[in-house]
């Protein structure tokens, strides 16, 4: 294998930093805007495979992608029809890459539940006790 020209050994180790691929201007239209549409189907087919790597790729993908893909739109369905959520006036996040990419200090949100969410919000509470 080579890369840069340079041929690499069998034991070589390359580090990907996802956090600047992320954010690639070259790979991204305004690459620290938060765009939920960059993810539209037709998007995702304009771009390369391995410009969003948010689980690793190719070979030694992680084995939990897709029940982390399915549990977390399964939780984050059930919180958005009990719940509404805004972030506090002024607040500012300001994301630290560590294993994952996590917002210094936490993310405030105000937590209100929606108008006539009360079995909703009982699901999610027993939901949370059977786990």
């Amino acid at each position: 294998m080579t890369l840069g020209g340079e041929r690499l050994g069998t034991r070589t180790r390359i580090h990907i930093p996802v956090f600047a691929l992320h954010r690639n201007v070259r790979l991204w239209e305004n690459p620290t805007a938060f765009d939920p549409d960059r993810f539209t189907a037709e998007q995702v087919k304009k771009r390369s495979r391995y410009a969003y790597l948010p689980f690793g790729g190719g070979p030694r993908i992680c084995i939990g992608a897709s029940f982390a893909t399915t549990e977390t739109a399964v939780i984050l369905a059930t919180m958005v029809r009990a719940f509404h959520f805004r972030a506090l006036a002024g607040h500012k996040p300001r994301p630290v890459a560590r294993v994952t990419l996590r917002p210094a200090g936490g993310m405030p949100l105000l937590v209100t539940a929606r108008k006539g969410a009360a079995a909703n919000i009982a699901t999610f509470r027993e939901t949370r006790k059977a786990s």
